[in-house]
């Protein structure tokens, strides 16, 4: 072994190397470096890696850079800047696109957004330095979606227009393997101020006494993307809003109908049916049993317990049904009608109690109003028999002997039985069989299953802006949040995920501890990602996102 010197500069280097002789000459060959010569003769040892790394700060950004890269891909920044007035000096498109990320993951008001975005990748991602982000910032971005249009004094929304068209980049790149199905539905959500003109009193159980707002939308059933959505007075009801609908959906094309149309039967109406199938779209929805031709479809539509007629199976009950035609809203229709033996079974045991109830409490109350008058007796009937009067028929007798004599109505009780567990379903798509048409009524609660997140996943209440454009504006950033929720949700589903709602919420919260960290080894800058669970890796490479946090340098 031997001791070599090199001088570089004011400092002197040693280093060991070993002395080997081939063919007759001799070789060095280095085996480490020893460090810096010190005056006093002594060496200096070299600073190890470890020592030279300078951590400059970590951020927030597993969940934050996944939902960044699923909004790149609908493109919604873009679309959002493009259609803009132009009025901001600063991306309108990246801060709501931050603003949705942040109803996804950790629900802020426009006042908390502030310090929320500092602590994420958002700066970096949007390229919006730290110092630029505020509440105003937010709510000048809101002024692009929905504001006072100075030529024509009205209000200007965009927000119809830009949901379809980042619906449309979805649709490009993703396109359906079949007909497309959608569901249509609408809520309310409450409403805390009195200013804002859409904030109206209106049906909603348990808050008579709130303002409230309603959001519509319709949602495809094979990616759960939103089509559709608007906001609309408290008081309007969903039947109020089908043109709203139709005159915002694409109309017939030449080689096929542009889908189905599914909804509730509170929707229903001659004149809405008409309108769906003027606009090209099938239509599948429930009807009321207060519809007469139906109530008579029903009543006269027998259905058989057989194999043959089982379209649905359930934990606790199997579903039956068979499709009739009959002459409903003008023509003649394709109406199935099934039944659910076990609410058939409840509901005649629940009328059977209560009609047995009843005309015990009626002998009863005959035996002790001998000495009344007839109009507390008449009022005494009335209580006992409330909401079952058509079944039960009772009169005051004068004649002496009983006080009440009553007997039960036994045609409508019969009539009653042959409606006990039955609903009807129309469809003006004839190609549907009843198996078909019943199952996807059934399944329409995926819609319900939007509003459900904007509501608690996002957290849309309470609504804390007061002017009407803010208003629309936020539900779409709302609705912009859901997509990227679907978007993935959808990824999972594709890559051949069995539960991927649930999967979507755990590699959300499983990433929300992933963090972003620059390091520096002497003149080396790299970029890791911290916490990052191998199970999320693998999500992130079956769903298309395999290089999302691979280590990089800088």
């Amino acid at each position: 072994m031997a001791i070599k010197r090199h001088k570089r500069g004011n400092r002197v280097y040693r280093a060991e190397y070993r002395n080997t002789r081939v063919d007759g000459k001799v070789k060095s060959q280095f085996i480490r470096y020893l460090g810096v010569e010190e005056v006093d003769n002594t060496i200096r040892p070299p600073v190890k890696t470890l020592d030279k790394v300078k951590p400059t700060g970590s951020t927030r950004a597993g969940d934050v850079d996944l939902l960044w890269a699923l909004a790149q891909d609908l493109n919604i920044p873009g679309i959002i800047d493009r259609m803009s007035p132009g009025k901001s000096s600063i991306s309108p498109g990246k801060v709501l696109t931050a603003w949705a990320i942040n109803r996804v993951i950790d629900p802020e008001s426009a006042t908390q957004l502030e310090s929320w975005v500092k602590t994420t990748d958002i700066p970096r991602l949007t390229g919006i330095v730290e110092e630029k982000w505020s509440k105003d910032l937010f709510l000048d971005s809101l002024d692009n979606i929905c504001f006072d249009d100075g030529t024509t004094q009205e209000l200007k929304d965009l927000s119809g227009e830009m949901d379809r068209e980042i619906f449309m980049e979805w649709r490009r790149k993703h396109p359906l393997k079949k007909k497309d199905h959608v569901a249509y539905d609408l809520t309310t959500v409450l409403f805390f101020g009195t200013s804002c003109p859409l904030a109206e009193f209106g049906y909603n159980p348990g808050h008579l006494n709130r303002r409230q707002i309603s959001i519509a939308l319709m949602a495809s059933k094979e990616d759960y993307q939103p089509e559709y959505h608007a906001v609309f007075g408290g008081s309007r009801s969903g039947s109020t809003t089908v043109r709203n609908l139709l005159a915002a959906l694409p109309g017939p094309r030449d080689d096929n109908s542009p889908g189905t149309i599914i909804w509730d039967r509170g929707n229903i109406s001659a004149k809405n049916v008409e309108e769906v199938e003027l606009a090209g779209w099938s239509l599948i929805s429930g009807i009321p049993r207060s519809v007469k031709q139906a109530r008579k479809i029903i009543m006269d539509t027998e259905i058989l317990e057989k194999p043959q007629n089982l379209v649905r199976r359930t934990k606790i009950a199997n579903v039956y049904a068979a499709l009739v035609q009959g002459n409903l809203y003008g023509k003649k229709r394709s109406v199935a009608v099934y039944v659910n033996p076990l609410k058939s079974l409840n509901d005649r045991e629940e009328r059977n109690s209560e009609l047995a109830r009843i005309g015990k409490e009626i002998d009863d109350l005959s035996g002790r109003c001998m000495d009344w008058d007839e109009s507390k007796i008449h009022a005494e009937i009335s209580r006992i028999i409330g909401e079952w009067k058509q079944y039960v028929m009772a009169r005051i007798n004068r004649k002496g002997g009983k006080r009440i004599e009553w007997r039960y109505h036994s045609q409508a009780i019969n009539a009653s039985e042959k409606l006990d567990g039955k609903s009807a379903i129309l469809c003006t798509d004839p190609s549907l069989s009843a198996s078909e048409i019943v199952n996807m009524y059934l399944e329409k609660d995926f819609v319900e299953k939007v509003f459900r997140t904007m509501k608690t996943q996002e957290e849309i209440v309470p609504v804390r802006h007061r002017l009407e454009r803010r208003v629309r504006a936020y539900v779409f950033v709302m609705v912009t949040a859901y997509r990227l929720i679907a978007a993935l949700v959808y990824f999972l589903r594709e890559s051949g995920d069995r539960d991927p709602w649930e999967t979507s919420q755990k590699l959300l919260d499983s990433l929300s501890r992933v963090e972003r960290m620059e390091i520096r080894f002497g003149k080396e800058h790299r970029i890791w990602y911290l916490n990052l669970m191998p199970a999320s890796t693998e999500i992130l490479r079956k769903i298309g996102f395999p290089k999302l946090f691979d280590e990089k340098s800088r």
